[in-house]
């Protein structure tokens, strides 16, 4: 009897013991699948909120160079005067990458020759050693204009007003000179088809 009695005790401590490991088995709160504890952060996982699209890259910004002229005649484009034989690098920092762009080697100058176009101006650059300054300025369209208000699209009479005569013999091509800039206006069917600024100097003529 007393055998039955202690063999009984044991098969009970062994049932116990069991239970008590199936228990420590089970995974715990705030453990990962092996059982190693799950940090918590303290910081909101929430995606943020979608933030405005930021602007053109390509759009100016900042005040804008104000290069020193040598001539009347100066087209200003997204608000920047464009000088003739000014220094275009610090103009072009400010207007950004070009819609366009060619280089070419100068027939004058040791160097390339640079064409930049814009949306409504081309801009062309001959070197001077390691600066490239401008060599003429043209409006393509007329979302741009002179300061006077000639663009592609105005008038003999309208140039006439804005400048005086300075028509030649065919009466297709006004032409106006002051300092080191000549401004070129040239006309089909009564209308400006091209406004331009030609750098002047002992090179470029």
């Amino acid at each position: 009897m007393k055998k039955i009695t202690a063999l009984l005790l044991a098969l009970l401590m062994v049932i116990s013991l069991a239970a008590c490991g199936s228990k420590d088995d089970e995974q715990q709160p705030g453990t990962d699948d092996q059982n190693t504890p799950v940090a918590d952060s303290g910081e909101d996982t929430q995606a943020p909120a979608d933030t405005p699209a930021d602007s053109d890259p390509q759009a100016p910004s900042g005040p804008a160079p104000t290069p020193a002229a040598g001539s009347k005649y100066v087209l200003a484009y997204q608000g920047c005067a464009l000088p003739a034989n000014a220094d275009f690098a610090p103009l072009l920092a400010y207007l950004g990458e070009p819609a366009n762009y060619f280089e070419a080697e100068s027939c004058a100058f040791e160097g390339l020759d640079k064409t930049y176009a814009y949306d409504a101006v081309e801009i062309i650059t001959y070197p001077d050693d390691d600066v490239d300054r401008i060599s003429s300025v043209r409006i393509l369209t007329d979302a741009a204009s002179t300061p006077e208000g000639i663009t592609i699209g105005s008038t003999p009479e309208e140039v006439a007003a804005a400048y005086g005569d300075g028509s030649n013999a065919s009466g297709q091509l006004y032409s106006y000179e002051d300092g080191d800039c000549l401004l070129s206006i040239l006309f089909k069917d009564g209308k400006a088809i091209s406004v331009e600024y030609t750098a002047l100097n002992d090179l470029l003529g």
